[in-house]
């Protein structure tokens, strides 16, 4: 009896361990520092965005999948009884005014964003109602030939009504808060370079970090 116990017992706790040390080895995060991040962000510069395609499932013909809104999903965790992931909304479209396929991420905020956006950029919008948006790139990333493409689109991490006296893309008219939009900012960035950033990506912006 005492022997199966043993067995059990070593044999749950020696399982969880197992599973910590894979998580710990090949699913911890970047260790992300604010000198990375206001690099990435004070490397920025930002576009005004007047008009984005919407992009559904339902159109003909059927649009590439690899566009409109999608929702990625990266594995932080996992133990044999549960899962835990950092999910990103983002919204993929050929923008004209950068001439080149970007991608919003909305990593640090809940809710519908790429929503949102679409209704921001709907063709026909009535502008007295309905402002433009700037969006905001990193210009290292702009002038890196690899992205743009529908496989590396240019990653958007940030946005804001052009006219938040006239509408917010947040309630509460958060966009006329510079404090909450850096906060916002800076946090979708530390995310976004913790997880969804390929490693030769991330060493092509910081090459003279030590972080993989």
């Amino acid at each position: 009896m005492i022997k199966g116990i043993g067995y059990f017992l070593g044999a749950t706790f020696g399982a969880a361990l197992v599973f910590f040390i894979i998580s710990f080895i090949f699913l911890r995060p970047r260790d992300i520092t604010d000198i990375e991040i206001n690099k990435f962000t004070k490397n920025s510069d930002k576009i005004l965005i007047s008009f984005i395609p919407l992009i559904t499932s339902f159109d003909i013909p059927v649009p590439d999948e690899r566009l409109g809104i999608k929702n990625i999903s990266k594995l932080t965790y996992f133990s044999n009884r549960n899962m835990a992931y950092v999910r990103a909304d983002t919204y993929t479209y050929f923008s004209k005014e950068l001439n080149k396929y970007v991608r919003t991420y909305s990593i640090s905020e809940i809710g519908n964003m790429s929503g949102v956006i679409i209704d921001f950029g709907e063709k026909d919008k009535d502008r007295a109602i309905w402002p433009d948006m700037y969006f905001y790139y990193n210009k290292e990333q702009n002038a890196d030939p690899s992205y743009g493409t529908i496989d590396k689109p240019l990653p958007i991490l940030h946005f804001k009504s052009a006219d938040p006296s006239l509408r917010s893309m947040r309630k509460n008219n958060k966009d006329a808060d510079p404090a909450y939009l850096k906060k916002v900012y800076d946090e979708n960035v530390k995310l976004y370079l913790q997880y969804f950033i390929e490693k030769e990506d991330f060493k092509k912006l910081y090459p003279e970090s030590s972080i993989d």
